[in-house]
């Protein structure tokens, strides 16, 4: 009886909300259009991004066509040393990259970490340096990657090996995130699982305010833009 009354209160204040045509009538009418949150970057967009990403600690390179953006990463991973296997998206935006982490005797784990299997592939990835995904977007005022999730594309690549190695094309660094959902962000949202916006490598700050990298997330991130 009580879960009768609550749902029957439930209903009568959401029809009497619904009523309310203009329950504050001394609200000002919306404006006729919004100012950006970031002005239009000037000049080379890729420079600025590069600048922002850089800032933040990041690396971003730029590579003329795939089979440059493929020798880059795999000039990443010898850097990091030690890499017999890493872990990536099941679907990668240069196909190729299978064929070249094979010939260097690097194995391509992804992770399905789903309900009851969760912590066993949890424990089995931890040893996983290096991450390897797509970026759907980059943003160049702020340094941004937007990484929308869904079959075949998780979140764990991205966020639990401490080196994260993202490939963006060229076509899809936009100036600004409303540029984006102007033009395809608002079809991507609406396809995805969720999304992720990557600004750099994790940090935080401790109470003495030393910003300390790597505490939530990867330390490393490499944006290999190419095309």
């Amino acid at each position: 009886m009580a879960f009768e009354r609550s749902d029957k209160a439930r209903t009568a204040i959401l029809k009497r909300l619904r009523s309310q045509h203009a329950p504050f009538e001394d609200a000002p009418p919306h404006p006729a259009e919004y100012r950006p949150v970031t002005l239009e970057p000037e000049g080379d967009l890729l420079e600025r991004f590069r600048v922002e990403v850089e800032r933040l600690s990041g690396k971003v390179y730029a590579a003329p066509d795939s089979e440059s953006a493929i020798d880059f990463l795999l000039s990443i991973l010898d850097q990091v040393g030690d890499v017999d296997s890493v872990m990536g998206w099941e679907t990668l935006p240069i196909p190729a990259i299978g064929g070249a982490l094979s010939t260097k005797g690097i194995t391509m784990i992804v992770p399905l970490a789903r309900r009851e299997g969760r912590a066993e592939v949890l424990r089995a990835s931890e040893s996983i340096k290096v991450g390897i995904t797509g970026a759907d977007a980059a943003f160049a005022t702020t340094g941004t990657l937007a990484l929308t999730t869904r079959d075949g594309q998780g979140r764990l690549p991205s966020l639990l090996p401490p080196v994260h190695i993202a490939l963006l094309p060229r076509g899809s660094l936009y100036p600004r995130l409303e540029d984006w959902l102007h033009e395809d962000g608002r079809y991507a949202l609406l396809q995805s699982n969720s999304v992720v916006f990557i600004t750099g490598p994790s940090r935080t700050s401790d109470i003495e305010m030393q910003t300390i990298l790597g505490v939530h997330g990867p330390a490393e991130l490499h944006v290999i833009v190419y095309g």
